[in-house]
């Protein structure tokens, strides 16, 4: 029997997932390759330790204990969750900068437990946090009550909670901004059907307990999946980057690639290279010779492919993608040489670009079990409104708002290292679910009968923008790719 040739463009989680399931649930069907444009796994995910013994960190990123496909996939793959994840023990921080108060938030008992922690919540007077504590109730019962929720994608969430009853001046609050800004990491509005769809997910205290990686998340998640991947038969090939489709009638004949980076080697924990890859750096290429394409290409880039062709950008299904939006992030890491910032979780509610901070070092294995001291805090947003400013102005605009709560003066801790990271390229922009794009959003299926999509930004059964949801989508696009092979 003649096995179907299948290329898993990207290896994020949507595609590792993808290369992984169809060599498990197809293997005696497929054989897979796997390429992607750099040299470590995890794609927008990705964090890893360099040459020089540094961490290389594009954002900090949080699992919520509703992955669970990511974690099954953990563990098919051989990593040990308890060495590589570390749970913040439902615990997290809002600032309110209009009193200066900074309040505890504990989501460790379930949905009873977070609408109690907002009745206790000191950021407020205590009328308008009783008020906000009922109108939540209400947003859970009608999250978890079976309604078809896309029919609020239209409304941003702000609109929709006054519409529901939420008094206006309540979404001045940081506690409201919460979920923008500390599960979406955008600080404009979202679609009111994507914070339904969130509060469904965390419905539970183990659903929405929130972990981090004990290190860099290639080298204790994404590595051991590029292990199973290729235990099981499948090839991964780097620096590859994708520069356009070639189709003919209904089908994709090949793709135009090119290799943005040279060199590379493989240490057996996050890197990967084809020492025998007959071309150099910043030449140009055609892959040929498969069967089925699965492509993880982010939505940014995606809508660059095939710039010249009308053709493919004039169908409706393609045009569509266009409406999409992504925005670039921001992250910076601060290390101190004193103890600094001592609240477990994040903290959040500071002024953009920067308004959420972690204080990592509880977490990381480089101080729990390596003895430095110190702290490491880490900072995520986005930079939109800010791109003008340099990275000294957004660092000391951060270092400033940091310091008004206790503990959050880093200078006077002793600052020894700080870098800034701003996430520019397409590959790197987040998606957006702004109000009503769920119209606009493709399914894994296209008008091509060998072309299939993953990733955050493709309708899946997740359907929020997370790891959770990449995982699942390329659960779907392979399920999709062995119902074509098989028939």
């Amino acid at each position: 029997m003649t096995k179907a040739r299948v290329l898993v463009v990207g290896a994020g989680p949507a595609g590792l997932a993808a290369g992984v399931r169809l060599l498990e649930q197809g293997r005696a069907k497929v054989e897979v390759t796997m390429v992607h444009m750099g040299h470590h796994l995890g794609g927008k995910a990705a964090s890893y330790t360099d040459a020089y013994g540094r961490t290389v960190e594009h954002g900090w990123h949080m699992m919520l204990g509703f992955y669970g496909r990511l974690r099954g996939l953990m563990r098919r793959a051989g990593a040990d969750e308890g060495q590589a994840l570390a749970s913040l023990a439902g615990k997290s921080h809002a600032y309110e900068p209009a009193n200066g108060r900074l309040s505890t938030l504990d989501s460790g008992g379930g949905r009873l437990s977070a609408a109690a922690s907002f009745a206790d919540y000191a950021g407020m007077p205590l009328d308008d946090r009783l008020h906000f504590g009922r109108f939540m109730s209400q947003a859970y019962a009608l999250a978890l009550s079976g309604e078809d929720l896309e029919q609020h994608d239209d409304l941003c969430f702000t609109r929709w909670a006054i519409e529901h009853g939420l008094r206006p001046h309540v979404t001045r609050y940081s506690l409201f901004r919460l979920f923008r800004d500390g599960y979406f990491n955008f600080p404009e509005q979202i679609s009111a059907y994507h914070v339904l769809r969130t509060l469904k997910l965390m419905s539970t205290s183990e659903d929405a307990e929130a972990f981090c990686a004990r290190g860099p998340y290639s080298e204790r998640v994404w590595a051991p999946i590029g292990r199973r991947f290729e235990s099981l038969g499948g090839k991964i090939e780097p620096y590859t980057l994708v520069r356009g489709l070639v189709y003919d009638g209904r089908r994709v004949r090949a793709l135009d690639v090119a290799r943005p980076d040279p060199g590379g080697h493989r240490d057996g924990r996050t890197s990967w290279s084809t020492p025998s890859i007959p071309h150099e750096a910043g030449s140009e290429r055609r892959i040929e010779g498969f069967d089925h394409v699965i492509s993880t290409i982010p939505q940014a880039v995606f809508v660059t492919l095939n710039p010249q062709d009308d053709r493919l950008w004039a169908s409706p299904y393609f045009a569509r993608m266009k409406n999409l939006r992504s925005v670039s992030t921001m992250s910076l890491t601060i290390r101190t040489r004193e103890p600094a910032l001592p609240y477990p979780g994040p903290v959040h509610g500071f002024p953009a670009p920067l308004g959420i901070a972690t204080n990592m070092t509880r977490y990381l294995d480089t101080y729990t079990r390596g003895g430095q001291a110190g702290s490491e805090i880490q900072f995520v947003g986005q930079e939109a409104g800010f791109e003008t400013w340099s990275d000294d102005d957004v660092t000391n605009f951060t270092l400033d708002n940091l310091a008004r709560i206790p503990g959050g003066d880093l200078r006077k801790a002793g600052i020894t290292y700080a870098e800034l990271h701003r996430n520019r390229s397409d590959f790197e922009r987040i998606f957006v679910c702004e109000p009503g794009v769920q119209r606009f959003r493709p399914g894994v299926r296209t008008p091509f009968e060998n072309l299939f999509l993953a990733g955050d930004w493709v309708r899946n059964e997740v359907d929020v923008v997370c790891m959770e949801a990449a995982v699942a989508s390329g659960e779907a696009a392979c399920d999709a790719v062995l119902a074509r092979v098989g028939s």
